[in-house]
């Protein structure tokens, strides 16, 4: 089967296998994941429930399609296989005949995605979780055909569809809010009796992205109610129930096993730092150099890997499917695939509130640690499983703020020591320049905190109050994450002109490195309608030197170089600044 037409963002293998879109044949892993097969690492992992965690866009919901295909029986027809064997037929998996026969349409599969649930209140959220369980349900209404069911059975399993489909779901649920939440938490188990009692074969239940309604819970603030659910259908379909023969949740982050899998026998958590399912989910690096081949761009395998490598998988070298699809997507079709230039294809797969959260807030010593790893260097840190979604704020500590930037895919784990210490670093351009854009974002005019402060900087600096100018840009460099190279006198200059350009109505009032006198003054900031000019000089502190002497220094150099000269011609009151800078501290005088 040749497979080479792009396909970005289907979910359904069905879909791409039968359209001959780009596959990376995952199927191999079927044994292993089923307990049949021995991990290379010498371990053989036969849970009855795991959850694998990874992070967005590395094909977690299009493998568990793979999954469904392989193992869900024909409903109408047990005995016929054909469908899987179809879709299969020229797959890895299909060489392993003994695993086939035995596993290939066998079992009633059950696929739920918590992607989509959601609200701006609790009771919007049931109602999109409902509405779910009904789109599944209604998947299996041919079961209401069958003479085996009775009619109490095929009446509860009518309910769920009809609640599902309120027309006003506010007004219903007003008088049926417990009833509500009590047929959520037992719908999926309600599902697997059913399925059972008809073909007499225990179901595999498959939970897609399950902590994305309690992460959407904790921003409205009804997180408590979320994890009563979640937990709730959880507790009643994996744990203890008869009728299950294997669960498979995927997910980001790890929530720890007491908060929501509390009582869950013979279950395990699989995140980016165990061994077992490594290259699962997500592109080797051999397999990218692969698709490269196959699509012709070969030549462009160290673009691809300085931008989109990096990810370390406990020892297994990984890429993300998304943005690697992406840039083949955009090569293939461009003019000149070998001028066509990476991009970020990542950061708009979804919001950026994590990386808000751990950058708004850090204190000095983490600010610096953040600005290490922007400048390629690596950090160590001792995560620390949190067990709900409010504990993750600025307030609970840099590791684990580390820790969940590790589950989201902001940053890799390259070493473990045996004290389970992590050194991680940011992966690849494209998360770098995630982490820019998103700084970017926050330091702006329309994050009210911080735009106040650069105001009262302006302020201070044309009351000529240099002891509040330094504790302004003090405070500011250390709440600020650079996006330049803090190792040059050019950043802090950057840095000022940056952010008080923020400030200012007409482009006139600010001017960098603008000609004046016999020179060019590094920062001019004008007030025309009070005929007040601000020369600022900048310094960056050296070996041996002191603060006192390189303020001074730039204070001469605005005399000897005349900056303010055309100021003085038209009677402006000038007011001049030296200010040095070493990392995250600056020093200011005044002339």
């Amino acid at each position: 089967m040749d497979f080479e037409k792009q396909s970005i963002g289907t979910e359904d293998f069905a879909e791409h296998i039968r359209t001959k879109k780009i596959y990376i044949d995952k199927t191999s892993y079927l044994p292993e994941l089923y307990g049949e097969k021995v991990h290379p690492n010498g371990m053989r992992y036969e849970d009855k429930v795991l959850l694998i965690t990874r992070p967005r866009r590395f094909g977690k919901s299009l493998t568990m399609s793979m999954i469904k295909n392989f193992f869900e029986l024909n409903y109408a027809n047990p005995k016929d296989k054909s469908n899987p064997k179809e879709l299969f037929q020229n797959l890895a998996i299909s060489k392993d005949q003994d695993f086939c026969d035995k596993y290939m349409g066998e079992y009633p599969v059950i696929s739920i995605s918590l992607r989509g649930i959601n609200g701006t209140c609790f009771a919007s959220a049931i109602g999109s979780f409902l509405f779910e369980i009904g789109r599944v349900y209604n998947q299996y209404s041919f079961i209401l055909n069958s003479d085996i069911l009775t009619e109490k059975e095929k009446s509860d399993f009518n309910y769920i569809i009809d609640i599902s489909n309120q027309n006003d779901f506010d007004k219903w649920y007003e008088t049926h809010k417990i009833d509500s939440s009590l047929k959520i938490k037992n719908s999926l188990f309600l599902l697997t009796y059913l399925l059972n009692k008809i073909y007499k074969k225990k179901c595999i239940v498959i939970v897609d992205e399950y902590d994305v309604p309690l992460q959407k819970a904790t921003v409205e603030n009804y997180y408590k109610e979320m994890l009563d659910v979640v937990r709730g259908m959880f507790e009643s379909v994996f744990k203890t129930n008869e009728y299950l023969e294997k669960g498979i949740v995927t997910g980001c982050l790890r929530i720890s096993h007491e908060s929501i899998f509390t009582g869950i026998n013979n279950f395990s958590i699989y995140t980016v730092n165990d061994e077992g399912f490594n290259k699962f989910i997500g592109f080797t690096h051999d397999e990218v150099v692969e698709l490269l081949q196959k699509q012709k761009l070969s030549s462009k395998e160290n673009t691809v890997m300085k931008w989109y490598d990096g990810y370390n998988f406990s020892g297994a070298r990984m890429l993300c499917p998304w943005s690697v699809l992406n840039f083949c997507e955009g090569a293939g079709s461009s003019s000149n695939p070998e001028t066509f230039a990476p991009q970020n294809y990542w950061i708009n797969t979804s919001g950026n509130d994590i990386m808000r959260i751990c950058i708004t807030k850090p204190n000095a010593k983490d600010s610096m640690r953040l600005q290490n790893l922007l400048d390629d260097k690596t950090e160590m840190v001792k995560p620390t499983d949190f067990t709900a979604y409010p504990e993750i704020n600025y307030k609970t500590g840099f590791d684990v703020m580390m820790g969940m930037m590790i589950h989201t895919g902001y940053l890799t784990v390259l070493n473990i020591d045996e004290k389970g210490n992590m050194e991680v670093k940011i992966p690849n351009n494209e998360i770098k320049d995630s982490f820019r854009k998103s700084i970017e974002a926050i330091y702006c005019d329309d994050n009210i905190p911080w735009f106040e402060k650069v105001k009262a900087l302006k302020a201070a600096l044309f009351k000529n109050d240099k002891d509040e100018v330094q504790r302004l840009i003090n405070e500011l460099l250390i709440n600020f994450v650079s996006v330049r190279n803090t190792a040059q006198e050019s950043y802090y200059h950057g840095f000022l002109s940056g952010v008080l350009s923020l400030t200012v109505n007409d482009p006139e009032e600010i001017k960098s490195d603008m000609e004046s006198g016999k020179g060019f003054s590094d920062l001019r900031l004008i007030s025309d309608l009070k005929k007040n000019v601000i020369i600022i000089e900048f310094k960056k502190l050296e070996k041996g030197e002191s603060f006192e002497d390189i303020c001074a220094e730039a204070l001469q150099q605005i005399e000897e170089k005349q900056y303010a000269y055309p100021y003085a011609q038209k009677n402006y009151r000038i007011l001049k600044y030296g200010i040095g800078f070493y990392g995250k501290e600056c020093w200011v005088e005044v002339a």
